[in-house]
């Protein structure tokens, strides 16, 4: 039973992952959202440094987050790409070379740790343009989405049967990096019903 539950959660989780960013897709067909497609291929790119280094440690539900990430991110770029949005930055430049030294190092040492932790510093070198982004203007994230990401992430970690530094320093990054974004673009909708409220008065 106790290896049953882990499976469960982790098959749970993992399907959860995969259905969360549909809204974010449709959204980007709408025209309503525009990613950059450099951008999210440079996530891509991380995740698959990040899988690839904790799967060379051993297969756990944890693995999963990164892994499907890859996939999400994966198409999430093909579709903006698709919709025209090729925006390339100076950004996105330093991150790949991070992420290209990651591999490089990672080659060098015959250490995965090195490749996590690069492809950690490339990820959040281009995430704080969006943390920036979401702060001044929350209602350009989808608050939903981040929220049930979050949650699989949790759920994915917590099916995890052996806690290691390699299996879980990505996936606690990206829950890090979940939970501020979320909280950036809930603090949008509060903001919106405080001004809802006062016009009323």
């Amino acid at each position: 039973m106790y290896s049953d539950w882990h499976t469960w959660l982790g098959f749970v989780a993992s399907a959860w992952m995969l259905v969360s960013f549909i809204p974010y897709i449709r959204s980007i067909v709408a025209g309503t959202t525009r990613p950059s497609a450099v951008l999210w291929f440079g996530w891509a790119f991380f995740f698959a440094i990040a899988t690839a280094a904790q799967a060379s440690k051993g297969l756990d539900w944890s693995l999963a987050i990164p892994l499907l990430s890859t996939i999400n991110t994966t198409i999430i770029a093909c579709v903006a790409l698709r919709m025209g949005r090729l925006v390339w930055t100076r950004a996105d430049r330093i991150s790949i070379a991070l992420g290209v030294f990651a591999l490089v190092l990672w080659a060098i040492t015959s250490e995965p740790l090195t490749a996590i932790i690069f492809s950690i510093a490339a990820d959040l070198f281009v995430t704080l343009p969006t943390l920036v982004k979401t702060y001044d203007d929350p209602s350009s994230e989808p608050a939903l989405l981040w929220v049930i990401y979050v949650i699989a992430i949790v759920a994915q970690i917590i099916a995890t049967r052996h806690y290691t530094i390699y299996n879980l320093l990505f996936p606690l990054y990206t829950v890090l990096g979940s939970v501020v974004i979320t909280a950036l673009a809930l603090r949008g909708r509060f903001i919106r019903r405080e001004q809802t409220f006062r016009a009323r008065e």
